[in-house]
């Protein structure tokens, strides 16, 4: 290794230590405790820039499972139920069936905010507008990869995503991983593209 590459291999191993002491730890614990990143950002004693929050952030995410990058069983093997224009009643009560058939540990929601390119702030606004404040907050302070990613189908994402799969145009598809069922709501109207 040449004498630069050990120095910035150095800095950066040094970086993260400095981070994991200073903020990091604090950061997956409020996380865990169900926190925005917003409301992070507020509650960190030392000054972390937004962008190392979100990484921290993503990074207990996925750790934990709370967030997959892809599904550990192939779409392809699972059965679609589809249901055309579902009341929130209705729907609640068949995802409830199977989230307690699966638990919340198989229970997954697509979550396409990442793939949204153009116009980016103005879609996800007409997504997200049938949420509160604080649920949109959550969900656009997490750092999405761009593509479809899952996100455990827990107490915040169930209400999150049973509002979006009824009121918005975004098409909220329910995976249970045990059940190997898929759950979507089709909406008369046609949904937006997110490209």
């Amino acid at each position: 290794m040449e004498k630069k590459e050990k120095q910035k291999y150095f800095e950066e191993a040094l970086s993260d230590f400095v981070h994991d002491v200073a903020s990091g730890r604090a950061i997956r614990h409020l996380v865990s405790s169900g926190y925005t990143t917003d409301q992070i950002m507020q509650r960190l004693d030392f000054p972390t820039p937004r962008e190392r929050v979100e990484q921290t952030v993503y990074r207990c995410m996925t750790e934990s499972g709370t967030l997959l990058e892809s599904l550990p069983v192939p779409e392809e093997s699972m059965e679609m139920v589809v249901l055309k224009d579902a009341k929130p009643a209705q729907l609640a009560a068949l995802l409830s069936e199977y989230l307690g058939a699966d638990g919340e540990e198989n229970s997954y929601v697509s979550c396409p905010f990442g793939t949204i390119h153009r116009d980016r702030e103005a879609r996800l606004a007409r997504m997200t507008a049938c949420l509160t404040a604080r649920e949109r907050e959550y969900l656009l302070g997490i750092p999405w990869k761009m593509q479809i990613m899952y996100h455990r189908l827990n107490s915040r994402m169930w209400e999150i995503s049973l509002q979006m799969a009824v009121h918005s145009d975004a098409e909220m598809k329910f995976y249970f991983l045990k059940s190997k069922k898929i759950v979507v709501n089709r909406r008369s109207h046609p949904s937006a593209s997110y490209n």
